[in-house]
């Protein structure tokens, strides 16, 4: 239930109007009982003699209070004896105005007695509905912004390892569990418990001695939705899961579907899918199956109370405690606690479902932030110096293997580093540090002799571009995409940008120019278009870091032309690191650094570390000899 009550703790952010929606709650039950009651003299006067169940609690209040001095104690029955006084007063009153009526006057006068409590009702129970599912969805909303907000800032490390789907599964499908129980079913929950506890007033009013039978018969009642709740919590946390596997591979088959078709996989993912998809019809029907049987059984067995009380009601109006009035009303309440009893039943089940729900939502919630921003943080203008490299260490969290070793280097402001080396030699891992993606198990990396983890996020990161060779681009139209990441841009500057980065030839070219709309992910363009438009988004930022991730590998002879002389432009007046994979595009950068094993083995130009005859030249080589086996 923790996860629940941390759920609900949502919906108390709005408490006026969460307090609200309950008076109202309470005010509909109230009325529904009042018209409920009211149908007494309507009943008696169509069934005979109302006065002999009056008579007998004015002339033995001693008998009808018997049992209630029994359980309830002397000081609460002074309080109650008066009030039952009142209300038998006011009987006789309503039975006197009736008296000389006809039966047919005294249906129409209830009837037009009870048409306004029944619209004052209904008034009640439309605002109680909006005040309490409002306030549910509201919360909702802020647990679903919370759950996007802590995914933001969720280390790189968890997205490498966990499926897309079950990320989607947690936003989506947990959350609409959530946002169902909440709101609608707590809403319609809290109105039936009212009416449980307001019918259940009136009705030990109507016989005392009937609430020993209540005490004993609700346990009996409620006791089938016990019996089920850990068969529901466990076929809804299974179902979750077969639906989190689900969103991951159909989000995994769409990404990959080339790759499906070129190895002719579509029947193997075909039954793939076929598999999942079962699994999720299996948990999905033994959830609703052990959530519907819960309430059937509480139905049964309320069935078989309802007749219990009407056999005793029976005995009673022989007895004189009852009128026929009184007992077809005392009837008509017992009807009406079925339906509330059943949905409350049902509650207990999807409240299992939510606290379910709840608890993978909060086990994202709940994680650490790999960087989190502190008060006290420094944001720097403009870079004067350079960056320099101290001693850096790094391991990924979580394992002991350091992928980085000592890394000292001092980079100048303005100067153009390459690096090189084998794959996973920890490249790749040296840039991300450099954006603050992870923080280094040792050592720092300063900006103008300033330790990063002091600078805020956002300076650090609004002064550095990333072009990687993997390409993310937005659906939308060319401009918004190259206008991504920066405040308000005017097209000038778009195109001004598209220019240097050899782009606006082929966007002029498309059938709405800048505004022609991209698929996802840019598909529909070739690689060195992609390329170029993410090159105009960085020089459209203008930062005064830029990190270039083998921006040209994947790229055919024409396109890393083009894209060369934009990054040549890019690389004026910036400081820029390039991590290179083909070294025949690093040949002119004056600083080329070689990392072997997370440490640095090997630095020069590109004559230097040739004739140093070490890491560099088996690199070069093999690149020279490769180009002369494909020619």
């Amino acid at each position: 239930m923790k996860y629940f009550l941390r759920l609900m703790s949502y919906s108390f952010r709005y408490k006026n109007r969460f307090l609200l929606g309950l008076v109202f709650a309470l005010l509909t039950a109230l009325l529904n009982g009042i018209s409920l009651t009211s149908l007494v003299p309507l009943f008696d006067s169509l069934g005979g003699e109302s006065s002999k169940r009056l008579h007998f609690e004015l002339t033995n209040p001693e008998k009808t209070i018997l049992v209630e001095e029994i359980y309830m104690g002397p000081e609460f029955l002074d309080g109650l004896d008066r009030i039952k006084r009142v209300i038998i007063s006011l009987k006789l009153q309503l039975n006197e105005f009736t008296k000389d009526m006809e039966p047919r006057e005294v249906v129409w006068t209830v009837c037009i007695a009870v048409f306004p409590i029944y619209l004052l009702k209904m008034l009640t129970y439309l605002i109680s509905v909006y005040c309490i599912a409002t306030s549910g969805y509201m919360a909702v909303r802020d647990i679903r912004q919370e759950l996007f907000q802590k995914v933001q800032r969720l280390p790189l490390t968890y997205f490498y390892k966990e499926k897309t789907g079950l990320i989607m599964s947690r936003v989506i499908n947990d959350a609409e569990i959530v946002a169902a129980v909440i709101s609608s079913n707590f809403r319609d929950a809290l109105i039936n418990f009212f009416y449980v506890i307001t019918h259940l007033l009136i009705l030990i009013y109507m016989n005392t001695e009937l609430l020993i039978l209540a005490c004993i018969m609700i346990p009996v009642v409620i006791l089938p939705v016990t019996l089920f709740t850990r068969k529901i919590s466990s076929a809804t946390t299974r179902l979750q899961e077969r639906l989190a596997d689900l969103n991951g591979h159909i989000q995994e088959f769409i990404s990959g579907i080339k790759v499906i078709r070129t190895f002719r996989q579509e029947k193997a993912e075909i039954v793939k899918f076929k598999n999942i998809n079962h699994k999720v019809f299996r948990r999905n029907f033994k959830g609703q199956f052990y959530l519907q049987l819960a309430p059937s059984l509480v139905e049964l067995t309320s069935s078989i109370v309802v007749l219990g009380y009407f056999a005793l009601g029976a005995k009673f109006i022989y007895a004189g405690k009852f009128s026929q009035g009184e007992f077809m009303t005392f009837l008509l309440i017992l009807l009406f606690l079925l339906r509330p009893l059943t949905q409350l039943s049902q509650m207990v089940g999807k409240i299992t479902q939510a606290n379910s729900a709840g608890k993978r939502i909060f086990e994202i919630i709940d994680r650490d932030s790999e960087i989190e921003e502190q008060a006290g943080k420094i944001s720097i203008e403009q870079m004067k110096e350079g960056i320099v490299f101290d001693n850096l260490h790094f391991a990924y969290p979580g394992t002991n293997q350091e992928i980085l070793k000592g890394i000292n280097l001092d980079v100048k402001l303005g100067e153009t580093y390459a690096f090189v080396g084998t794959s996973g030699s920890g490249k790749s891992t040296l840039m991300d540090l450099i954006p603050r993606f992870f923080d280094p198990t040792q050592g720092k990396i300063t900006i103008d002799n300033i330790d990063i983890r002091d600078i805020t996020l956002k300076s650090l990161r609004s002064k550095i571009g990333i072009v990687t060779q993997e390409i993310f681009l937005f659906h939308g139209t060319i401009a918004d995409n190259i206008a991504y990441g920066t405040q308000v841009s005017k097209r000038r500057d778009i195109i001004r940008a598209a220019r240097l980065a050899n782009a606006h030839d082929f966007i002029r070219k498309m059938e709405n120019g800048y505004d022609s709309l991209i698929g996802v992910r840019g598909l529909d363009l070739s690689g060195g278009q992609r390329q170029r438009l993410v090159i105009a988004r960085a020089l459209l930022r203008n930062p005064e870091i830029m990190i270039l991730d083998e921006a040209t590998s994947a790229l055919d002879a024409e396109s890393e032309r083009l894209v060369t002389r934009a990054l040549e432009r890019l690389f004026k007046n910036r400081t820029t690191f390039i991590i290179a994979h083909r070294l025949s595009t690093i040949r002119r950068v004056k600083n080329i650094v070689v990392i072997e094993e997370g440490e640095i083995k090997e630095m020069g130009d590109h004559d230097s570390l040739l004739a140093q005859n070490g890491i560099y030249k088996k690199l070069y080589d093999s690149q020279f000899l490769d180009a002369e086996v494909q020619m």
